[in-house]
């Protein structure tokens, strides 16, 4: 599997589990976007895309999806700013 294929696939995965968990989190995304012009928003991005805490993640939204609400969990990066937008 060639690089750009790896880097698809990452940003594919990052993307989905980052919009779950906003899903999740009842964060208002409209809301989010509109902070500082969106930089907030862009620097959430770029920390889920680049953060090593995937599988992690995926159990933790797998596990709480009945649960709905609550917080982030203690190693998701981005835990203050879905916090400051629910």
């Amino acid at each position: 599997m060639g690089i750009a294929v790896r880097i698809e696939k990452r940003l594919e995965r990052q993307s989905s589990l980052m919009g779950l968990m906003m899903t999740h989190l009842d964060v208002d995304q409209e809301s989010a976007a509109q902070e500082r012009l969106g930089l907030s928003l862009a620097r959430a991005v770029r920390a889920c895309l680049f953060c090593r805490h995937g599988n992690a993640c995926e159990a933790w939204l797998s596990s709480s999806a009945q649960a709905g609400g609550g917080v982030a969990p203690s190693f998701c990066t981005n835990r203050d700013f879905f916090e400051t937008h629910r």
